[in-house]
């Protein structure tokens, strides 16, 4: 390799991580700012067709569960076709549904449009997967909770956005727009050059050489005291203790407090941005060694926060639950990421996110699911009561150390 190339490299390899953080943020506001107003769409869009708003947690639960079907096989190709072949497939096909799904004319084609959305995207796992064959546990930890940050963004905004257009727009057609996101970051990596996959040593080396070399990786696997199979078990339950309330949240706040959907849209998106502001101190305190420890706490605090959500009785006091809640949820990602890179390897990069963020999927399956069996008989409310009971299970598998 020239001294030219050896330069070149860290500003190459810097402006790939950059072009997919922005992408990842295009592509998760556009696929998570909607789901919330998923029982408006079918209000608005298909009434007539004998559609109603008590289906939502039914089509919240499709892209979710294309998504947990898929996810793992598209980590595998990845692995094998590469790693950035593979996040501008994401993209494209996140694309391709959107528009699907903006042009439906039926409830039921509504609901193919959705389903394509899980089986063709997947831009976060397929984004880890493309920063770590090129970064090593440390710097991948860091780059995950940005990419994290950018998803929490995502949250925050789409949702607030989105509720203050709802009486102003067609939400259905907001499809169509929010494909630009994701088409635009497939053509931008595709005018990416290629930074190329840090390339192993194959040089000839002492027993103690080849230890040192493989040491980060192997370090970092050994004191997180954790395995990747644990790590997608407690991936799956806290995707479906968080994510239970989330079909049905602004429907809860309409019924029980009388809160419009504009200031609902925002009070969804609290935890999130909570995330832009803790991050940076939260995740200094983690660590290889501690983040296991620190993902019960924080799963503790988080369901201390929708405890008091479900209890709530005003508003100053369901902003409380939120905020705890954020700050639970905060420390509980940056953990899971942590743990994520301690356990990854950049031959099998692919297959692990991919199982990672399948295991999310599942869990956001079983929180849909869970959640339109529970809300039509007991209650908006009642999606909050059992997610706060599963989270605090996560806390109790921790602290007993049953995983």
């Amino acid at each position: 390799m020239s001294i030219a190339q050896i330069a070149a490299r860290p500003a190459g390899l810097t402006r790939a991580v950059t072009i997919t953080v922005a992408g990842h943020f295009g592509a998760a506001f556009a696929a998570l700012c909607m789901p919330p107003f998923y029982a408006q769409i079918l209000q608005s869009s298909f009434a007539a067709q004998g559609s109603s708003a008590a289906l939502a947690g039914w089509y919240f639960t499709l892209p979710t569960l294309a998504a947990a079907v898929a996810n793992p096989a598209w980590g595998r190709l990845a692995d094998r076709i590469g790693r950035r072949a593979s996040l501008m497939r994401a993209h494209g096909g996140l694309c391709i549904s959107f528009i699907v799904t903006g042009l439906a004319r039926t409830p039921l084609e509504f609901a193919f449009g959705l389903t394509l959305q899980g089986l063709l995207g997947g831009t976060f796992s397929a984004s880890n997967a493309y920063l770590a064959e090129q970064l090593a546990p440390a710097r991948l930890a860091a780059l995950l909770g940005v990419m994290q940050a950018s998803a929490r963004t995502a949250l925050f905004i789409g949702p607030a956005l989105i509720g203050m257009m709802s009486g102003r727009a067609d939400l259905l057609q907001l499809f169509l727009y929010l494909a630009l996101f994701p088409g635009a970051a497939c053509v931008v990596l595709y005018l990416l050059p290629d930074a190329g996959v840090r390339a192993p040593r194959r040089a000839v080396v002492q027993p103690s050489a080849a230890a040192a070399i493989a040491s980060p990786t192997a370090d970092a696997a050994g004191r997180c005291g954790l395995s990747a199979a644990g790590l997608y078990r407690l991936q799956a339950l806290f995707a479906i203790g968080t994510v239970l309330s989330y079909p049905y949240f602004v429907s809860d706040l309409a019924q029980r407090l009388q809160i419009g959907a504009a200031t609902a849209g925002l009070l969804f998106g609290l935890p999130h941005a909570l995330f832009l502001l803790l991050a940076w101190p939260l995740g200094r305190q983690l660590g290889f060694a501690n983040a296991r420890v620190a993902l019960g706490w924080y799963a503790a605090l988080t369901s201390a926060g929708m405890l008091l959500q479900a209890s709530a009785g005003t508003l100053p006091a369901l902003l409380a639950g939120r905020a705890l809640m954020g700050i639970g949820m905060t420390g509980a990602y940056l953990a899971i990421n942590t743990l994520a890179a301690a356990t990854s390897t950049a031959a099998q990069a692919g297959r692990h996110f991919g199982s990672l963020e399948g295991a999310n999927k599942w869990g956001a399956v079983g929180a849909g699911l869970l959640a339109s069996l529970l809300a039509p008989s007991l209650g908006y409310a009642a999606p909050l009561w059992l997610g706060a009971a599963l989270v605090a299970t996560l806390f109790i598998t921790l602290k007993w150390k049953l995983i």
